[in-house]
């Protein structure tokens, strides 16, 4: 056996194995939200099964998630994120001026939403807390109250007889807390 093949045999093993580790990975990982993606669909029919594999999939941190734990926790940060982001742009609609003024006895749907996604936050820190020390009943109970801001937000415009400026981003916050909660139910059947 020459030295040259040998090194050529060995590098291309190397390569070809790095080649199917990192294959096997992100199957077994996009297997891990498929799996996740249907039950939590199957289990809230509300839940659309594309926007969960895709918003699991286009966060990052889902890749390096080893199994439905690490998971949860990565969609339940997302739902943190969204919430920032909501508020943030929030912040903007404020900011133009645009919105009319409303009599002082009422809160502007646009102010409320944005006070509700502050405590919406918090609802979510605590079921994070709750998900990390394994009180999945606790966990359940915050991310519910959590989803619930984005339909106290959506009735409070029709309250006020005004068109919401913020149906989608309501719409996909409650998608990411149901798949949050689809998350805990299946940790809870495991």
């Amino acid at each position: 056996m020459s030295p040259t093949f040998s090194s050529l045999s060995l590098s291309s093993i190397f390569v070809v194995f790095l080649f199917l580790n990192t294959f096997s990975n992100h199957g077994a990982n996009g297997d891990l939200i498929t799996d996740v993606c249907k039950f939590a669909s199957t289990s809230d029919p509300q839940l659309k099964h594309e926007f969960c594999i895709g918003s699991l999939l286009k966060n990052p941190a889902s890749k390096d998630a080893h199994d439905i734990l690490e998971l949860g926790e990565i969609s339940m940060q997302a739902c943190l994120q969204n919430a920032t982001s909501i508020q943030t742009y929030i912040d903007k609609i404020l900011s133009d001026g645009k919105q009319r003024p409303e009599p002082k006895a009422f809160i502007h749907p646009i102010k409320y939403c944005y006070m509700a996604y502050g405590v919406g936050h918090d609802f979510i820190h605590l079921a994070i807390g709750a998900f990390q020390i394994k009180d999945y009943n606790e966990a359940k109970i915050w991310m519910g109250n959590a989803m619930g801001v984005a339909t106290e937000c959506e009735k409070n415009f029709k309250k006020r007889g005004m068109p919401s400026l913020l149906t989608k981003q309501d719409d996909d916050f409650v998608q990411l807390t149901k798949i949050s909660l689809g998350i805990i139910r299946m940790v809870v059947k495991k």
